[in-house]
């Protein structure tokens, strides 16, 4: 009967273990060790790419070299027709072709795409907008139709896997109302085109994947043999074009990349398949009955070995497996199912040794008495000494943090464990707790050594205690009975916290002021360069040296001209923006007349393209404005942003107009206002933020780097002013500068008012 029942229970066992890796399977608990084992063993197999396919990479050299981005659409054209030339066989291209560019520039492209013939592949992907501009909207994006007409269209999305690292693909994905077929499985053929999900093999080491520079194959630089019958797919790697998604083994990889890797992986036969519960959890079942059997009436330290041994034959043979074909093999359910299994065999023998341990807890009943009266419970280390300061109780706590066994500690003296105790007795003045009739010293903080070396930082009270004898009879307590207990803390971490929180801010902040030394530093750098190209520019453009020849150059030199003055007037801002954080901005201050800077600065937004024709533009001052004290060149900059800003957010149709009076409490205040979009009110704190934009970047269509609100409120500060910004969105906003009294001497003559 004896022999049966533990029988059933071996059954009754295997079955509840089997129930708990069944659903800790089911529950997803071990899919994160599964895709753990899977990564081990791609770091392991490590094999070669075929060389079959070649990544023409936008990488930081190209971006370089081609000092324009985003680059002009020829550039694509050209690359084209240099890949056709080179003889690849299919070019895939990982750029975005859903927006239009230049009539010239996409007819180029057009043009090249037809001459390509059938072998150029152009992405459609699915995006989600940012929830805050769009409700987290789905997008799908198409090349241009005219584009689509000569070329193939696959997707070039990605899904992660529940640990968000992109582990499988598709050969089939839905882009919009379309299923549409994925860019590698177009490259890889039409064998690999099927809707059926594989694990990328991360085994295939990227860095033998062929890559050459976009701007090397621009302009030639490369064998001849390196792309001839090559199958070559065109994207970014630069990490500053932020297309790095999360993966296995190398944490990130730029999407080409990705997109290259599976096609290795469906080309070498090592699209990995996974079998998953339907394989690995009925395989743990029978395991469980095996290993329950195995381990019985065994000793506990065979049975370690055995299990260990299992567990490293089952990872050996899912290790064997995925080397020689592309199946990945479950075996979480597994190894969980092994140490489960150990455990029940061994109960028994734990059983017989939790006997044992708690006859020896008998045995020590009335040593451990005390501590379990006063200091076992308790999260402090506590160590309790008689007079002499020899050692008669340490609990767990103090034991974790001196890592001193408390068995080995019983009779020591405590300078021994803790050094400098008793010194700080003598150093510390003690106080008299009359409630609880104690005598302490402290809390102090202090250092003190570990067991096997190394300081630890303790805070530490000391205190005296007196015990009277128990039972009848009691005598007048000897100083055999005064005890000394030492109650401290760990406070390494605290204090490590302290010194990483300090030693962040203060790199933080050189960091901050190192680079906006560096920005403001580089003003001659920067401005000599870009003066040169907008006076030779300037130069050409006013025929000095004779007409221009072609007269299309004319064109191109006034864009030159055009483009070189913006990018002049963003450095200029950004480097007014270091000075400004440095406390370096010094103002030019004089007396000038405010209505004629006001005239003047709507003399220059009259000419803006769009003015008068397109919107009501109207500036209004009365006569006798006080004579301003200032920077006039600051105060014109300022008006100059905020009509800027009027104009770029209004309407065909909109009013805008610029007007100045004097207040009652004496400041002169210089006011924009705009019927046009307005602003919403969650935006309107951030507005004067260096480099904030309210619209998202990829949907702005007003041009700007989003310093100018940030520039005109600093520039108003440092003339000691205000600046305050009224919108409603969708009816208007009306932008003030108010200049202080101070800054006010004396009246000017003539009232403007124009239309």
């Amino acid at each position: 009967m004896k022999d049966l029942s533990k029988t059933s229970a071996r059954w009754i066992g295997a079955l509840v273990i089997f129930a708990a890796v069944a659903v800790l399977d089911a529950a997803g608990f071990l899919g994160p060790i599964d895709r753990a084992l899977m990564d081990l063993r791609f770091r392991l197999l490590d094999r070669p790419a075929s060389g079959d396919i070649v990544i023409v990479q936008i990488d930081p050299y190209s971006l370089q070299e081609l000092d324009v981005w985003p680059w002009p659409r020829r550039y694509h054209a050209d690359l084209i027709d240099k890949l056709v030339a080179a003889g690849a066989r299919e070019i895939a291209l990982d750029i975005d072709f859903s927006a239009r560019s230049t009539e010239a520039d996409d007819l180029a492209f057009q043009a090249a795409l037809e001459r390509a013939g059938d072998r150029i592949i152009l992405p459609a992907f699915r995006q989600t907008a940012a929830p805050e501009s769009a409700g987290g909207r789905v997008y799908d994006t198409f090349p241009q139709p005219e584009f689509g007409e000569h070329a193939q269209v696959g997707s070039i999305n990605v899904s992660p896997a529940p640990d968000g690292l992109i582990r499988r693909m598709s050969g089939v994905h839905s882009v919009g109302p379309r299923n549409l077929p994925a860019v590698f499985a177009l490259l890889a053929g039409p064998a690999a085109i099927n809707d059926a999900p594989f694990y990328i093999d991360y085994g295939i080491d990227p860095n033998t994947i062929p890559r050459i520079s976009y701007v090397d194959v621009l302009r030639g630089n490369f064998e001849a043999g390196q792309l001839a019958g090559k199958t070559v797919i065109v994207g970014t790697t630069a990490a500053e074009l932020g297309d790095a998604l999360p993966v296995p083994i190398h944490r990130s990889m730029a999407g080409p990349a990705i997109q290259a890797l599976a096609f290795e992986s469906v080309r070498q036969g090592r699209a990995i398949q996974t079998f998953g519960s339907a394989l690995s959890v009925p395989v743990s079942a029978l395991a469980v009955v095996l290993l329950t059997l195995l381990f019985a009436k065994r000793r506990w330290g065979w049975g370690v070995f055995s299990c260990v041994a299992v567990m490293a034959g089952i990872e050996a043979l899912a290790f064997g497996v995925q080397a020689a074909v592309p199946i990945a093999l479950a075996t979480a359910p597994w190894l969980i199912a092994a140490p489960l299994s150990l455990l029940f065999a061994l109960s028994g023998q734990i059983e017989t040794q939790a006997r044992q341990i708690l006859e020896q807890r008998e045995t020590i009943a009335t040593r451990r008495a005390l501590m379990d009266r006063m200091v076992e419970n308790s999260f402090d280390g506590i160590i309790i000494a008689d007079r002499a300061g020899g050692i008669l109780v340490m609990n767990k706590a103090a034991e974790a943090i001196l890592q001193y066994p408390a068995g080995e500690t019983i009779g020591q003296p405590i300078d021994d464990i803790l050094p400098g105790a008793t010194d700080l007795m003598i150093t510390l003045v003690p106080v008299w707790n009359e409630e609880q009739e104690i005598e302490y010293w402290g809390p102090c903080e202090s250092v003190t050594m570990r067991r096997g070396g190394g300081e630890v930082a303790i805070e530490l009270t000391i205190g005296a205690v007196d015990l009277a004898p128990a039972g009848p009879g009691r005598r007048k307590i000897s100083a055999e009975r005064t005890y000394r207990t030492f109650t401290f803390r760990d406070i390494s971490e605290r204090k490590a916290t302290q010194a990483a929180q300090q030693s962040a801010i203060e790199e933080a902040l050189a960091a901050n002021r190192a680079k906006t030394e560096f920005l403001a530093n580089m003003s001659h750098e920067l401005r000599t360069p870009l003066n040169a190209i907008i006076g030779f520019s300037d130069m050409i453009r006013s025929e000095i040296f004779g007409p221009i020849d072609p007269p299309r150059y004319g064109q191109y030199i006034d864009d030159i001209h055009g483009s070189g003055a913006h990018l002049l007037q963003i450095i200029s801002d950004i480097l007014d923006v270091s000075r400004i954080e440095l406390g370096q901005f010094k103002i030019v201050e004089e007396e000038f007349d405010p209505a004629e800077a006001l005239a003047s600065c709507a003399k220059i937004a009259a000419g803006w393209p769009g003015i008068g024709d397109l919107r009501d533009f109207s500036v209004e001052f009365p006569a006798g404005l006080p004579r301003v004290r200032g920077d006039e060149r600051i105060i014109k900059q300022v008006v100059i942003n905020l009509l800027s800003n009027a104009f770029k957010y209004s309407r065909d149709g909109d009013r805008i107009a610029l007007s100045a009076q004097l207040e009652e409490q004496g400041t002169l205040a210089i006011s924009v206002k705009d019927t046009g979009i307005g602003i919403a009110p969650e935006n309107m704190p951030k507005l004067v933020t260096a480099f904030y934009q309210v619209e998202e970047a990829f949907a702005r269509e007003s041009e700007g780097v989003g310093l100018g609100l940030f520039l005109t409120s600093s520039y108003v500060k440092l003339h000691g002013g205000e600046f305050s910004i009224d919108s409603e969105l969708g009816r208007g906003t009306t932008a003030t500068v108010r200049l202080p009294a101070e800054r006010l001497v004396s009246s000017s003559s003539g009232a403007v008012v124009c239309a």
